[in-house]
């Protein structure tokens, strides 16, 4: 086997715990929905804007892998329909913009800041994700060589685009590579198409049980690092 250059990260529920995330950036984005647009709140509740947003998409399927302009696009006309109608584009992006920082409020799990600095020294880090989640903004960010959203690529994991940008950015082959996710569909399926080696990450009460096709599997971070040794090694 080639020497491993290469370490792939997904984000949510790899790096932290995503739904508490999520629910808290909904409910900030929600709040000051309240405030600056109370027409909007009258006739949306969060679970009626939501499903708004989704009832969207399957109008407009070529957004599915661009979620910050699915989300604004589907705001602007939620906002139109509650009469606020030249204002609305102006008005969802700032909204936006406090959903997506309110996004970024994460707390990884435990160990892995430092497990992702050890491992910065002797592997080039590129991050992968199908979500919104900006790494460039996280302390942790720094370890990175770059960071990567489906969006960036229209297209998202299992797809092979976010993966080949990554080895094209680290100049490697995907046997010179390994992608580290808690998703078996995304994470492990669409790595292991490509050739590259997938451990899964099992961090959640309600991880997925390991899946046969990846190459190994981790519950506390700071067993990463053997496990990477061990692929490498063998």
């Amino acid at each position: 086997m080639k020497k491993i250059k290469l370490l792939c990260f997904d984000l949510d529920d790899t790096l932290w715990l995503s739904r508490p995330v999520i629910e808290q950036a909904e409910q900030v984005f929600y709040n000051y929905l309240s405030d600056i647009t109370p027409e909007l709140t009258k006739r949306f509740s969060p679970e009626s804007l939501r499903a708004h947003r989704a009832e969207y998409l399957s109008r407009h399927p070529e957004l599915e892998h661009q979620i910050s302009q699915w989300r604004t696009a589907s705001l602007t006309e939620a906002l139109a329909l509650s009469g606020y109608q030249s204002q609305s584009a102006n008005l969802a992006r700032q909204a936006f913009e406090v959903f997506l920082e309110a996004r970024q409020k994460i707390t990884l799990f435990p160990h892995c800041e430092d497990v992702i600095g050890r491992l910065s020294e002797n592997y080039i880090l590129i991050s992968l994700t199908n979500g919104n989640a900006d790494l460039s903004r996280q302390a942790v960010g720094k370890y990175f060589s770059a960071n990567y959203q489906a969006e960036h690529v229209k297209a998202a994991k299992p797809s092979p685009e976010l993966f080949l940008k990554a080895l094209e950015i680290a100049d490697c082959q995907a046997d010179e590579a390994i992608h580290i996710g808690d998703h078996v569909i995304d994470d492990v399926s669409g790595a292991k198409a490509l050739g590259l080696l997938a451990i899964q990450a099992c961090l959640k009460p309600d991880s997925p049980l390991p899946h046969a096709l990846a190459d190994d599997h981790f519950h506390d971070w700071r067993d990463l690092p053997d496990k990477i040794q061990r692929l490498t090694s063998r």
